[in-house]
């Protein structure tokens, strides 16, 4: 997948947006000398916002490569502060931070990417809700205790 996306967002930008872009402004794939001044050029190396857009890709496919090399640290102590806490604030936290929408969820599937297991995705999900349940057991009965 990483070498696919390699491979498009090169062809996006040094062949389809040149081409594409100079035919919508002069009917040819090459830039108008005369006209460049006022419509300016969609080549490659006379646009800096293609140059830009390409910098920022490449940024970002070098930090998908670093990760895919190095794997992404999975520290359950301390990314899970809260979990570890018994407090009202902590146990309001963690509930804050369960009900907002596809937090969760990308954090799972990180997790589950990342992880040696067995597991499929769906029993990961499963596990994390199982640990999220019995802490809020935990942090919701501390009065008794």
């Amino acid at each position: 997948m990483h070498m696919t996306l390699l491979f498009l967002v090169h062809f996006y930008i040094f062949w389809f947006v040149p081409i594409t872009g100079n035919i919508s402004l002069y009917g040819s794939p090459n830039c108008n000398e005369e006209k460049q001044k006022y419509y300016g050029c969609k080549d490659f190396h006379r646009n800096p916002y293609l140059k830009v857009f390409y910098l920022v890709l490449c940024i970002y496919l070098f930090l998908s490569a670093m990760q895919i090399k190095f794997g992404l640290p999975i520290m359950k102590m301390p990314s899970s502060v809260l979990q570890y806490n018994d407090n009202l604030f902590a146990y309001s936290m963690a509930n804050v931070y369960q009900a907002l929408p596809f937090i969760v969820e990308i954090r799972c599937l990180i997790d589950f990417s990342f992880a040696n297991t067995s597991l499929d995705i769906f029993q990961f999900w499963e596990l994390y809700q199982a640990n999220f349940d019995m802490y809020n057991g935990k942090n919701g009965n501390i009065y008794y205790f």
